[in-house]
């Protein structure tokens, strides 16, 4: 797109625009699991293949991707809808915490918002027994886990802008 075509939408348009793109195009690069992207184009339901618990990694869209509202998973196969995009990974056993974390596991969990306002780190102290989920995105800026969110038996953290509801296990 020119820059030309822009011009005549006027400034909050054209920042609008740009801070939309900027947020889709962020490249957090790839980590140690497999990464697939899933991704609702035209507000249309979309399976894709998926193989083991799904955990959302990136969101790609402007669209705020929320668990069990416009993506969720069923037995092998991940869905999207309502113009969520994301890349997703399947969430590792004992992923480096603490043994047994599957153990009795609480499937409700516990609500917790944590925000980080002004870029600054926000710490958000919750017993976390197993695991944290982040289950619905508040910010603009992208939520990426061990990026600018990231939790130990203590609590939540986030940083950079991300504004977040996460489920505590």
């Amino acid at each position: 797109m020119s820059l030309r075509l822009l011009l005549p939408l006027g400034g909050s348009a054209l920042a609008l625009l740009l801070a939309a793109t900027t947020v889709s195009a962020q490249d957090y690069g790839s980590g140690s699991s497999p990464r697939t992207t899933c991704e609702s184009h035209f507000n249309k339901t979309q399976h894709c293949t998926f193989e083991g618990r799904a955990r959302l990694a990136r969101q790609l869209s402007v669209t705020r991707c929320i668990e069990d509202d416009n993506w969720g998973q069923r037995r092998g196969m991940l869905w999207v809808t309502d113009g969520c995009r994301a890349e997703f990974v399947a969430e590792e056993r004992g992923r480096g915490r603490w043994p047994g974390r599957d153990r009795d596991r609480d499937r409700d969990g516990e609500r917790l918002v944590c925000e980080s306002y002004e870029n600054k780190e926000k710490q958000c102290r919750i017993r976390v027994r197993h695991d944290v989920r982040l289950v619905k995105q508040k910010s603009i800026t992208t939520c990426t886990e061990d990026r600018n969110w990231g939790w130990d038996r203590r609590g939540v953290w986030v940083s950079d802008g991300c504004r977040a509801e996460f489920r505590v296990y």
